[in-house]
């Protein structure tokens, strides 16, 4: 395997306002520099931006720089980037502590009533939706139509039926998060529901990460003082892909945080196969250092 590093050219750094917010177009680029030769996808990628780092390389700006995870390197002579390439055989033992950065397309499959099959959902829009058709079953309130409306809907018949008991269900969400410091505070309704939903998508993001663990040879490892996991995810973003369609696209979440090694060939080949979906767009490449 190898890991490489993959920079625009300075002479076609303008190149990155063509696929800047274009995720067909990043993955157009990459599948160039790495020839399937009929044996399909053998790389893994995760674009950054320039300047933040690599900030002391002269005439760095805004350009995207990509990282690579490959079977075989990437091709050496294009005429749009340059490529650095190094061997990558991470060696790993049981107890090892690694810190990682992973952007993940995370996913749930659910199956819908009446349906055969399962369906995939995005993670933090379900766990958003999930909390607020609870709501508004507890309010008696119709839980169809967007989160937005629903929100308002929510927050309008709390008013009206002044519910001591909605808050308080709300105010052990919060409680079971990183918000919990702000739960021991008067806030209003408004500000309480927002912080039930964040700690809701954290947890959910939480699960889905620990299950990818699970299956993968790794634990997060939990900060004892602060009693929680030395883990984040930040930066949901959604990726449009108009090629596909009109509402095609996918999500994608950075995870920052420390692992264990629970099972190192496990977690080498998840290392070099990716996590979760879209990892031809830029997601599922586990980025890990030794602390």
């Amino acid at each position: 395997m190898y890991f490489s590093r993959i920079r625009v050219r300075p002479d076609v750094r303008d190149l990155h306002l063509l696929i800047s917010g274009n995720g067909y177009g990043a993955h157009q680029m990459m599948w160039k520099l790495f020839p399937a030769n009929g044996e399909g996808r053998t790389f893994l990628f995760r674009e950054e931006v320039a300047r933040e780092q690599i900030p002391f390389h002269k005439g760095v700006k805004g350009e995207p720089v990509f990282y690579a995870v490959s079977a075989a390197p990437p091709l050496a002579d294009h005429p749009v980037f340059t490529v650095e390439s190094k061997p990558y055989a991470p060696r790993l033992a049981t107890g090892d502590r690694l810190a990682f950065r992973l952007r993940a397309n995370p996913t749930i499959a659910r199956k819908a009533d009446g349906k055969k099959n399962s369906v995939r959902h995005d993670v933090v829009m379900d766990s958003q939706r999930i909390l607020l058709h609870d709501l508004a079953q507890k309010l008696g309130l119709s839980a169809g139509g967007e989160k937005s409306a629903l929100k308002r809907k929510i927050l309008t018949a709390w008013d009206q039926s002044e519910s001591v008991l909605l808050a308080d269900d709300l105010r052990a969400i919060v409680e079971g998060g990183s918000y919990r410091e702000a739960a021991e505070q008067s806030l209003a309704p408004a500000l309480l529901l927002e912080l039930a939903l964040k700690t809701s998508i954290d947890m959910e993001l939480q699960r889905w990460l620990t299950e990818k663990g699970t299956r993968n040879g790794f634990a997060l490892v939990r900060d004892e003082q602060k009693d929680r996991l030395k883990f984040q995810a930040e930066g949901y973003q959604w990726h449009a892909l108009p090629k596909k369609g009109k509402t095609a696209g996918f999500s994608s979440v950075d995870f920052e945080g420390e692992l264990e090694v629970v099972d190192p060939d496990q977690l080498s080949e998840a290392l070099f196969c990716g996590l979760g979906s879209a990892k031809g767009f830029g997601c599922g490449l586990m980025l890990v250092r030794r602390v």
